[in-house]
């Protein structure tokens, strides 16, 4: 039989002092899918590329930190989000234009309706989870999803 005189061994042994709470430094940087989910919840009347395009290198290192969510390829990003993880995503054409004068059309992407929103919510939280982060606070996820419309009001 072995004595626990070892502070490790005695810590180790003592259930009383586990704490279940992440540690911050423990918690690792969100993923690039799981802040451009959130970005697209937060932005319910869609986002186009202007809204998203890095200008600078330094541009990147703001992901994950509240700041703008900046991709080189919008496109990409929404397919990944609808064809990998199943949340539908609408997309609809504007136009815009230069203070030049010149005009283009970009696709102003949305997520499409409150089941699509719901969905990446449960994502949200479920990529929060594998990096040791707590979910998002439940009456803030509801006020994400009620933000977009009720395509099928009578189920």
């Amino acid at each position: 039989m072995t004595k626990k005189n070892h502070p490790a061994q005695v810590a180790d042994s003592d259930i009383r002092g586990i704490d279940s709470t992440p540690d911050p430094k423990d918690i690792k940087p969100p993923y690039k899918v799981e802040t451009f989910s959130l970005y697209m919840l937060t932005h319910p009347n869609g986002i186009t590329a202007l809204n998203t395009n890095a200008r600078t290198f330094a541009d990147f290192d703001k992901n994950g930190t509240g700041k703008q969510f900046y991709t080189t390829c919008l496109h990409t990003d929404v397919a990944k989000l609808r064809n990998q993880y199943g949340v539908d995503v609408s997309g609809e054409p504007v136009k815009y234009v230069s203070r030049h004068g010149y005009s283009t059309t970009f696709t102003s992407y949305r997520i499409a309706d409150r089941k699509a929103a719901a969905r990446a919510v449960v994502l949200v939280n479920r990529w929060r989870t594998d990096r040791g982060e707590s979910h998002l606070p439940p009456e803030y996820a509801q006020q994400l999803i009620n933000q977009f419309p009720d395509t099928n009001p009578t189920e």
